[in-house]
């Protein structure tokens, strides 16, 4: 495909049997659109749409698109780029759909608004505001006095409603996050109650206006100097009476930003290997000498609670790895929600997998079990690349694992008694702590995430292609 010169009928059209007079005014409609929503001084604002950006917009546009919503991109201290409003389209079916599969990224939350405290924001507030004066060469004393009392009033407002404002408008919407983003959300906090605490500050935001508003429009009506001051000194008490009783609600926001800002941020441009296990297999003392991640190290279960980071430098090349809870051996409807931050970042991220097993028992999980957890975890994600590792082999000799229960013997297969024996095909032994099968794990590790980067890179291509040309 070849654009036609802007000075063709119609404007630029698709040159082809498929660039009908509809498409191609169609093409050239979106085009104009979305060359308007960029800044004059933007090298792509005279440039012309290459052919993955003609492509892009035809396939839309075959797709039966009538509206195309552009959204804002930002550069991101913690990532190369980042979507802020993800593009959508409208077609005519009514129903909404992804524009491509674009380079979503993560690390909303490092961008979330600094959240002041409640007594903060309130004693500057009446600070601000009472330095506020009266509107100069008003001569009357009743005039002045009730035009600063209004004026201090709707300061006062102001002062305490524009910094709820600004964190309710700057807070990321849920529906706007990496799905990844929106899991850790839910697993937190609980179902809706990030969008009740946000709804709780832009309620006390709404009264508080209310109520400004009100009393501000009383004390401008005040007849007298010294009614002015008393609507003032009522509005005041009311203003700040009304804000002490929702400050439960700001502080709850401060709560719900410390937790969001402590989450470890995934690039998913990154190569990332994932840790996963049961729970006290030794993933922690694996990701201590993998990395520059420095997790505790605890011989009891769950120690590791949330979502771990930490980087790898080989051979001048960075990577991440994550350390995730253990998984116990259920069904995935009845597991904690510790175990589903580690299902979130499996489904949610283009990671690759080391699973590690640990034989001797010494985890406090039998092998019985350990196999069940693996072969569920391996046929749900076995398209990720994958490193499965033996632990503490230096116990494996001393150990005594418990057999499988005698009536099931019967039915065990040839894979379970191996698995039992040996650990998964082409499993690494590993002990931390004699330093054994060490160095092999780092050159596999190696392999695997140069591997990994170049998955990432193959299945974003066409489509990063698409979005940057355009961008």
């Amino acid at each position: 495909m070849a654009w036609l010169p802007s000075g063709a009928a119609g404007g630029p059209a698709l040159r082809g049997a498929r660039a009908s007079p509809a498409l191609s005014s169609g093409v050239a409609a979106a085009v104009m659109l979305y060359k308007r929503a960029l800044p004059p001084s933007s090298p792509l604002h005279s440039a012309r749409p290459s052919a993955a950006a003609q492509r892009f917009f035809c396939q839309l546009l075959e797709r039966g698109a009538s509206t195309v919503y552009l959204g804002r991109w930002v550069h991101s201290a913690t990532c190369s780029v980042s979507v802020d409003d993800r593009p959508h389209v409208e077609l005519t079916d009514g129903s909404n759909g992804e524009l491509l599969q674009k380079r979503e990224m993560v690390g909303a939350f490092q961008r979330i608004p600094m959240v002041m405290p409640a007594t903060d924001i309130l004693m500057s507030a009446q600070r601000k505001s009472r330095n506020v004066p009266p509107t100069k060469g008003i001569q009357n004393i009743a005039k002045r006095e009730r035009n600063k009392g209004a004026k201090q009033l709707d300061a006062l407002m102001k002062e305490l409603s524009v910094p709820l404002r600004t964190y309710t408008e700057n807070f990321p919407r849920r529906r706007d996050l990496h799905p990844y983003e929106r899991s850790l959300i839910e697993l937190t906090f609980g179902e809706g109650y990030y969008e009740k605490v946000l709804g709780r500050v832009d309620a006390l935001r709404k009264k508080i206006t209310s109520v400004g508003k009100q009393h501000a429009s009383v004390c401008a009506k005040s007849l007298t100097k010294r009614e002015a001051e008393e609507r003032l000194t009522e509005g005041r008490k009311e203003l700040e009476e009304v804000f002490q009783r929702g400050q439960n609600a700001i502080e709850d926001l401060i709560n719900v930003a410390k937790a969001l800002r402590s989450m470890p941020v995934v690039d998913p441009h990154i190569p990332t290997l994932c840790l996963v296990g049961s729970p006290n297999v030794g993933k922690s003392s694996l990701v201590r000498i993998l990395s520059t991640g420095k997790p505790e190290v605890c011989s009891y279960p769950f120690t590791t609670r949330g979502i771990l980071m930490g980087h790898i430098v080989s051979n001048h090349e960075r990577f991440q790895v994550t350390d995730t809870p253990g998984l116990l051996t259920r069904h995935d409807d009845d597991r904690n929600n510790i175990e589903r931050l580690t299902l979130a970042v499996l489904s949610y991220m283009p990671i690759a997998v080391l699973y590690v097993h640990d034989l001797s028992e010494d985890c406090g999980t039998k092998v019985a079990d350990q196999y069940i957890t693996y072969k569920h975890i391996k046929e749900r994600f076995g398209d990720r690349l994958w490193i499965d590792v033996v632990s503490k082999c230096d116990l494996l000799d001393r150990a005594t694992p418990s057999r499988f229960d005698d009536a099931a013997d019967d039915g065990v297969d040839d894979e379970l008694r191996r698995y039992r024996e040996f650990g998964p095909e082409d499993a690494i032994r590993v002990s931390v702590q004699s330093q054994i099968g060490t160095r092999e794990l780092k050159q596999r590790v190696h392999h695997l995430l140069t591997s990994q980067r170049a998955r990432i890179k193959a299945d974003g291509g066409d489509n990063e292609e698409a979005v940057g040309e355009v961008r």
